[in-house]
């Protein structure tokens, strides 16, 4: 398994049990959805998935890198091989798309470089060739502030692919967009990790959208899998499991 998942936990105060020993395993290449109910521990596996949490018990393991034992050198190409992207784009609303994709090079940077801002002529042009790559390409010194969105959200993905990550964790990347705009940020998701050969772990909360672009669903409820499989096999019987009785 390219990212293997093993009895996973994570209680919030000892009281709220977010992750009940969450177990599941993703193949390289693969586009997995994670759905259920607000709640369910969507988000909190994703901040365990990228390092932002530590989890309370289990380990994950990603392309035969122990998350929880990496350090240093170990530690920084893990992180730089998770690419995570964000509801709420977390971009640098007051500079330009450019510059917010280029701010993703600054962890492999020299100190005084990254202080003075010098990404030098081939991280800037990688950057361009990003942005482009996500139809922004006539968008590079906009500011982010103004721009629509779907272009943030494009600006926040060619930020995730700037430091050729092999797999992206994406957090409900289209929960904020309208549903035109989030399909087509979803075939540009889809197209990238296609033609790419990226692993995406998504959290949807929209089942519709989760099923016409994922190979395969894993259904959380209070925090545990009920049900890991095929999209095609997600009965109303095992969307009932995941949502419970008239919440799908």
């Amino acid at each position: 398994m390219y990212l293997q998942v093993s009895g996973v936990s994570k209680t919030y105060n000892g009281r709220v049990h977010a992750l009940r020993d969450v177990g599941f395993g993703l193949e390289k290449g693969e586009f997995v959805s994670v759905i259920g109910p607000s709640g369910a521990g969507k988000t909190t596996l994703i901040r365990v998935l990228n390092g932002a949490e530590p989890c309370d018990g289990g380990e994950v393991v990603f392309a035969g890198v122990h998350l929880e034992r990496a350090s240093g050198r170990a530690k920084r190409t893990l992180q730089k091989n998770l690419g995570t992207i964000y509801q709420d784009f977390a971009l640098v609303e007051s500079v330009s798309a450019l510059e917010n994709v280029l701010n993703a090079a600054l962890p492999d940077m020299a100190f005084l470089p990254a202080v003075l801002g010098l990404f030098g002529r081939a991280r800037r042009e990688k950057a361009a060739g990003l942005l482009d790559r996500v139809g922004l390409g006539d968008k590079l010194d906009a500011p982010v502030r103004d721009l629509s969105g779907g272009q943030k959200q494009r600006v926040a993905i060619a930020r995730a692919l700037m430091r050729d990550p092999a797999m992206l964790l994406a957090d409900e990347p289209v929960a904020s967009l309208d549903p035109v705009t989030g399909r087509q940020i979803l075939e540009l998701l889809k197209d990238i990790q296609q033609t790419e050969g990226l692993t995406v772990l998504m959290n949807s909360h929209n089942l519709a959208l989760a099923q016409t672009f994922s190979d395969r669903l894993i259904g959380l409820r209070d925090g545990a899998v009920v049900y890991d499989g095929p999209v095609d096999r997600a009965s109303e019987q095992v969307l009932a499991a995941i949502y419970g009785e008239g919440d799908g």
